[in-house]
């Protein structure tokens, strides 16, 4: 996949594509159906597929404050790829885009700039300056200008449309199953494995330390049933606390948001190694224990559960 960014977003090579447009934060299952059907259209016609995003959020333009990522751009990025996306163009949301006419931005971005002779949305696709631009435009547009338009109905999970607010709201709460329901993959961060204070391999059971990116979501602090992806392509059962490490908390790392992740059955080194840790179920929130014994107790107990989760 190829990725236009900056300058790099004037003009695409391909003659003729098919795109999509949004911010697709999440990936989510809704996004996932629109994909399949640009991805379609790519094998029917043989164009590339194109998804136009935004590199800054329209929110933080419009002055709503910024938004914190459900996943990294890297993320982002690595499962378009692997879709088969064949461009990523990543536009900054600026004062010229927030207002252009609907009309302005399909003769500019879609047309001049991607080739668009095919067009797959959301049927609640809004843009253009107040959200005036809508697909009954895009349809009726396309028409004249000669490109199609599919408009695509939301997916639905317990009777209500999966969106990335919906899902941000389960990530907030600890819902980490119905998060991962709606997202279609389990939620997960990703970081170069950083060394500790080993107090996990004092009481044998060491774990991995990481620094989640600061711009993506975290759910609430606690141990949480975890599955973690090494660079060698193993999978382990993973128990993983997010949180401040309240019962080895020290003054200077007192508001330090660290992920760390005992990884059962392993023995080995993975410092400075990049891990994935995908989530399946939180346990238990974060707690202060009165002795290293009462810890140890409980994390027998979290590696039991975490087990339980990881098989069902």
């Amino acid at each position: 996949m190829e990725i236009f960014e900056g300058k790099k977003t004037q003009v695409l090579p391909a003659a003729e594509t098919v795109i999509t447009v949004g911010k697709f934060d999440g990936l989510h299952l809704g996004h996932q159906k629109i994909f399949r059907t640009l991805l379609e259209e790519k094998l029917n016609t043989g164009r590339p597929a194109v998804v136009f995003t935004f590199s800054s959020s329209p929110y933080e333009k419009l002055g709503n404050g910024r938004q914190k990522r459900i996943i990294s751009e890297t993320q982002k990025r690595r499962r378009l790829a692997d879709m088969g996306i064949d461009y990523l163009v990543e536009c900054l949301f600026s004062d010229k885009i927030m207002k252009m006419s609907p009309q302005e931005f399909v003769d500019e971005f879609m047309l001049c700039r991607m080739h668009a002779k095919a067009v797959c949305v959301g049927n609640d696709f809004r843009f253009g300056y107040h959200r005036a631009g809508d697909s009954d435009f895009l349809r009726t547009y396309g028409e004249e200008k000669g490109f199609t338009v599919q408009a695509l109905d939301k997916e639905y999970y317990n009777d209500e449309a999966i969106s990335s607010t919906r899902i941000r709201e389960c990530l907030l709460k600890g819902q980490i199953e119905e998060a991962n329901t709606m997202l279609g993959y389990r939620y997960s961060f990703i970081g170069e494995v950083m060394h500790g204070r080993k107090m996990g391999r004092v009481m044998n059971m060491p774990t991995i330390n990481q620094f989640p990116e600061n711009d993506v979501i975290l759910p609430p602090f606690g141990v949480y049933a975890s599955k973690v992806l090494l660079p060698d392509g193993s999978t382990w059962t993973g128990v993983t606390n997010i949180g401040i490490r309240p019962t080895f908390r020290e003054n200077n790392d007192q508001n330090v948001i660290t992920a760390e992740t005992h990884l059962i059955g392993f023995d080995g080194d993975l410092y400075g190694q990049i891990a994935t840790v995908e989530l399946l179920k939180m346990l238990r929130p974060e707690k202060r224990f009165s002795s290293v014994d009462e810890l140890m107790a409980q994390m027998r107990l979290d590696m039991e559960n975490a087990r339980f989760f990881a098989e069902t």
